[in-house]
């Protein structure tokens, strides 16, 4: 499917000066595909400016992982198309695959989703192709502050996911996986040890997905850094689908998870086996806390995260207060807000959780936290969005 629309790429090609801008700077993937396309322009000698109104061309990578940061990232959007009228613009990343219509509602854009990247090509005629552009070390301009990945290096071992989730839009986009041979993600890791990393972070939309199309995977591949073990340097894994975790964690040498791995982002967004159904999302939680449960015992230094969705269609109090446990097994546990993303089958289901329950339970959370802290330790329970955040961001419906 062709999604670039109403642009002359010969009229793009003389455009040399470059806005471009992160809708969304947390996302290590967001950043990932940024880094990317700001070393692209660099190395083909195109002028990038940090004002929009100097340049030629305004190239916007957006994101779409909930409805609150894709309605952010269409204000973004709007905010740019409207003020700079003259200016072609360019706009990519995960909402342009998800967002039905925005070429009809940004005309004079070009749209360019995931899968389509090539794209860039035909626009900027460049002497260096976007497919031999790397951007292993994220571009330190682009970072939120505080982002963890500043000193890492990120491989990107594959495109795509197993996964069938009800309240995900991405199995459109990224339909089939695309792993990277393992030969060529431990030549970017030598490439990350050389110029002197050492924390390399695997990232995927599913690191447990890695390998379907290769006959191989994802355990068969972080095996393979057991090699080096001499070598000084941390593995970091964004993310592991809590299934994938479950089918692979016994072939996975446990010597690598005692010395090597530093971190895992493991998301379980819900613990309530009658919500994990409504999202089909097929484990046990029981099984997943063991499992991290024996990784802590592995290796205590471990950095364990988790995702969790709350007020999805259906869910009680009761089985939200249920994910306060995982403030014993995660050493971060971060919240995000359900709401309707139009097409999923999960925006069909029925209890749908009114707005003011939304707040109610967002403050829920946020006492939760209060107590914890009060114990004198930290709190790895964390706030996606505050209960303002919610109020501003999500149209009073109900």
């Amino acid at each position: 499917m062709l999604f670039l629309t109403n642009l002359r790429s010969d009229k793009m090609a003389k455009n040399k000066r470059i806005f471009l801008c992160s809708t969304y700077s947390k996302c290590t993937r967001n950043l990932f595909d940024t880094t990317r396309f700001h070393n692209y322009f660099k190395e083909n000698k195109f002028k990038l400016v940090r004002n929009p109104s100097s340049a030629d061309t305004i190239v916007v990578t957006t994101c779409g992982f909930d409805r609150i940061k894709e309605d952010r990232t269409m204000r973004m959007i709007r905010r740019y198309y409207e003020a700079y009228p003259k200016k072609e613009m360019v706009i990519c990343g995960c909402l342009a695959s998800t967002r039905r219509g925005l070429g009809e509602m940004f005309r004079r854009a070009s749209i360019i989703p995931v899968e389509e990247y090539n794209l860039f090509d035909d626009i900027f005629h460049p002497v260096i192709p976007l497919e031999d552009v790397r951007a292993n070390a994220l571009d330190r301009g682009l970072f939120a502050r505080g982002h963890g990945a500043e000193k890492s290096y990120c491989i990107h071992i594959c495109e795509g996911c197993l996964n069938h989730c009800s309240y995900c839009d991405y199995k459109a986009i990224r339909r089939c996986v695309k792993s990277k041979p393992p030969a060529d993600v431990i030549a970017e890791f030598h490439q990350g040890l050389k110029a002197g990393y050492k924390n390399i972070v695997l990232l995927a939309d599913d690191c447990g997905s890695y390998g379907v199309d290769r006959h191989t995977d994802f355990a068969k591949l972080l095996n393979l850094f057991g090699a080096f073990g001499n070598k000084d340097f941390k593995l970091g894994v964004n993310f592991f689908e809590p299934l994938r975790l479950t089918r692979l964690y016994p072939a996975i040498d446990r010597e690598i998870i005692r010395k090597k791995v530093s971190e895992i982002c493991i998301p379980l967004q819900s613990c309530s086996p009658r919500i994990l159904k409504r999202m089909n999302r097929h484990y046990d939680v029981r099984d997943i806390l063991m499992i991290t449960d024996d990784i802590r015992r592995l290796n205590p230094a471990v950095h364990l995260t988790t995702h969790i969705i709350y007020g999805f269609p259906g869910e009680t109090r009761r089985e939200l207060a249920a994910s306060f446990q995982l403030a014993r097994h995660f050493s971060e546990v971060s919240y995000f807000c359900y709401l309707d993303k139009p097409g999923t089958a999960a925006s069909r289901l029925d209890h749908k959780i009114p707005r003011r329950e939304i707040l109610a339970r967002t403050r829920m959370i946020q006492d939760e936290m209060k107590t914890l802290s009060g114990t004198g330790r930290p709190c790895s329970l964390k706030m996606a969005y505050t209960d303002r955040q919610i109020g501003m961001l999500w149209p009073a419906r109900g």
